[in-house]
């Protein structure tokens, strides 16, 4: 019989001795720590290795005696940007950097990034939000057979060399035109009406309870998979994401109410140290919303790691109203 694991650390060793085992790197492991523990990548990176605040500061010490620091060096670095933090400086962040055998960018990972307000690196080499640019895209899709809208796009992919992930950038695309063919003003332009869903008091804001059926061809079966989400409501949108799960895996929907359908598209990190080990998939979802807005019930498509595109049953259910963090908590690794 295995041991139980008494204690958080005894837990979070484990832990890293698994993903360690699945050749994941400390960077990886530290993305796990951060979601699952609540901490922030310097601290993740720290606790991957089982070091405490004062073991970092021992090892620190031993590699540059002439530079001693304490524990309290260590909690004020990892407590930044916070009020009661210190900013460590660029001399510090590379050998933290060499003590967690990392990089410098993966230390200040979970800082502010601005990079989206650049409109080369937002729009990339086509400007989708120019009008004639995005226009000629859609009249161009249009007038082609999708069949060879999916060979030129496989062709460009596969032909391109600047490194891009080819299936998850498809992926992306199908799951963002799917969420637009949703839009409301598509449905009025195009003369379709729908059921409006109320909901006790109009707002379907809350935690939901998400469960799944997939089909596995690997392991020749048909397998579930559940999460708690914490859902938001605003307007015509229907979106949030799922709090920790036992597993590890991270959930995220973005939907368009019109009627009593919801449409959009989802997003999934499964479980690193699951069957999938953190593999990422994309896909859309339809969903149609009982009258007292308590129950979603539809279907996803996505694909799955050999491109093949697969379907199944997707079912919400209403459990509460947004609660506070705390309450929240009682969420968390219950799914």
């Amino acid at each position: 019989m295995p041991s139980q694991i008494r204690s958080v650390r005894q837990e979070q060793r484990k832990l890293a001795a698994d993903l360690r085992a699945q050749q994941k790197s400390w960077v990886e492991i530290s993305a796990v720590f951060c979601e699952r523990y609540g901490v922030n990548v310097r601290a993740a990176l720290r606790m991957a290795r089982d070091w405490s605040q004062r073991d970092a500061a021992d090892r620190w010490n031993a590699k540059w005696p002439a530079d001693p620091k304490t524990f309290k060096n260590f909690s004020y670095w990892e407590l930044w940007p916070g009020a009661t933090g210190h900013a460590p400086s660029l001399s510090v962040l590379g050998r933290l950097a060499e003590l967690y055998e990392c990089s410098v960018a993966d230390l200040v990972s979970d800082c502010e990034d601005f990079r989206s307000a650049d409109p080369v690196f937002r729009d990339g080499h086509m400007d989708l939000s120019q009008p004639d640019e995005f226009g000629g895209l859609l009249s161009k899709a249009d007038a082609t057979d999708v069949h060879e809208l999916a060979r030129l796009a496989a062709v460009r992919v596969t032909g391109n060399s600047k490194g891009l992930r080819g299936r998850e950038a498809l992926l992306k695309l199908s799951a963002a035109f799917a969420l637009a063919s949703s839009s409301p003003a598509l449905a009025e332009r195009d003369g379709e009406e729908g059921q409006t869903v109320e909901a006790a008091d109009g707002d379907l804001s809350g935690i939901w309870h998400s469960r799944y059926s997939y089909t596995s061809t690997g392991r020749e079966g048909v397998f579930s998979g559940e999460h708690y989400l914490v859902m938001r409501h605003q307007g015509d949108r229907f979106f949030g994401e799922s709090v920790p799960a036992d597993n590890g895996s991270k959930l995220w929907l973005d939907l368009v109410l019109n009627g009593s359908v919801a449409t959009g598209f989802w997003s999934e990190r499964t479980s690193l140290v699951g069957y999938y080990r953190g593999s990422v998939y994309h896909g859309a979802i339809q969903v149609a919303i009982d009258l007292m807005g308590k129950t979603m019930r539809g279907r996803w498509v996505g694909f799955d790691r050999e491109f093949s595109v697969g379907s199944d049953i997707w079912e919400l259910n209403w459990v509460q109203r947004p609660v506070s963090k705390s309450e929240l908590r009682k969420y968390h690794f219950k799914a």
